[in-house]
């Protein structure tokens, strides 16, 4: 009787480790984990997360700082403190450079994801420092010229029971022409200080001028009400809402849209554009760490994202950039919104507005393609258990 020959192949797959099992691994955490890991071509070191502007108060807003979040970014001052109270370069680590990011820009916002998965610690008062400026179009008896409001604001948000949320607006505020071309049609038209936006660039908003006058007094404003503390969407809700959120990108999702459904009287009409900012938002708020590396897992669902490559933020600051696809019809013409992130940390550095088209009025006002009408940086967020000192 012939002797049966043993199948090698499963003598091997019987003895193969369970961890090693193909099955186990296709579609798992550790398979998508490694996948990021490989794309980035560097393996991930702990970095201390260093999160943006958190979401302000939608009736604490007026027209003017509505206008104004989108805002302009400043260098990070030498020796500034992340949240978790390390010291924190304005340059991320060559190692961890953005070189290293794949330019597909959901790939390269995975790999972000993966870095902003950090856990940090907790504090009474979750603090910001941001500087914000805006382009507006004038039309000034028949003389075009563009102006650029620029802004420091601090902001509080106190998370603990009988704390309070504080927002203070006005340091450092200025309203001037945007360029020494916009400076001469400015003096041109009579050095005008107070002027009016041209319809399609803020709907008849006036603004006053800087003119080397006295110093305004900074605004100080109370933006919780009780234990609610910032807003998503329609929504103002309290620090236990925010803890609670999924830190599951699918559920985190079905949050978002359920919010959007909500919020039928908002700015935004887009619903593309509508999650982008949202779910950017949360990555400037006191979420957990998983909600965070969630959101960015959301905007890389979006349809359209593109990755930018290695990019440089107004300033100097190198991080990579990730874009919407332009909208027509703003009030600039044709324009784009964009994040600028710091691949190493998962710190959202800016958010921009940029021109791709200008309209006729933008371009008669000097904006050009590729020119940059707003923008928002942190110059400093942190966990405190100090209030902010007021003015």
């Amino acid at each position: 009787m012939a002797r049966k020959r043993p199948d090698v192949m499963k003598t091997l797959a019987d003895a193969r480790p369970p961890e090693l099992d193909p099955d186990q691994l296709a579609g798992s955490a550790r398979a998508r984990h490694d996948l990021i890991t490989i794309l980035a071509s560097t393996p991930e070191t702990p970095q201390a997360h260093r999160p943006a502007r958190p979401f302000t108060w939608r009736w604490a807003l007026s027209v003017a700082v509505a206008a104004s979040v989108v805002g302009v970014v400043v260098a990070l001052p030498e020796g500034a403190r992340s949240p978790d109270g390390a010291r924190a370069s304005a340059t991320p680590a060559t190692d961890d450079s953005p070189r290293h990011t794949p330019e597909n820009g959901r790939l390269a916002l995975l790999n972000v994801a993966a870095r902003a998965d950090r856990a940090a610690h907790e504090g009474t008062y979750w603090q910001t420092t941001t500087r914000s400026a805006w382009t507006g179009v004038v039309d000034h008896s028949g003389t075009a010229f563009a102006v650029l409001t620029s802004a420091t604001d601090q902001q509080s948000i106190g998370v603990r029971p009988g704390t309070e949320s504080l927002w203070i607006s006005g340091l450092e505020d200025r309203v001037v022409p945007r360029t020494e071309r916009d400076a001469a049609r400015w003096r041109a038209a009579g050095s005008p200080k107070d002027v009016t936006l041209a319809a399609e660039s803020g709907g008849k908003l006036g603004l006053r001028m800087d003119t080397g006058s006295k110093q305004k007094r900074p605004t100080v404003t109370r933006t919780n009400q009780g234990d609610r503390i910032a807003s998503l969407g329609a929504r103002n809700v309290t620090y236990g809402d925010l803890r609670e959120l999924p830190g599951d990108s699918a559920k985190l999702r079905a949050a978002l849209a359920d919010l959007y459904e909500a919020d039928r009287y908002s700015e935004i009409k887009d619903r593309t554009e509508w999650m982008w900012q949202q779910a950017a938002g949360l990555i400037r708020l006191p979420v957990k760490p998983e909600v965070r590396a969630a959101a960015y897992r959301v905007i890389a669902e979006l349809p359209g994202i593109a990755s930018l490559g290695e990019v440089t933020d107004p300033t100097g600051r190198k991080g990579i950039g990730f874009a919407l696809p332009a909208t027509e019809g703003t009030d600039y013409g044709t324009a784009r919104s964009e994040l600028i992130v710091d691949p190493a940390t998962g710190a959202l550095l800016a958010d921009q507005q940029r021109v791709i088209k200008p309209n006729a009025q933008a371009a008669e006002a000097g904006l050009t393609a590729g020119t940059v009408v707003g923008y928002n940086a942190t110059v400093t967020a942190e966990w405190t258990d100090r209030q902010l000192r007021t003015p």
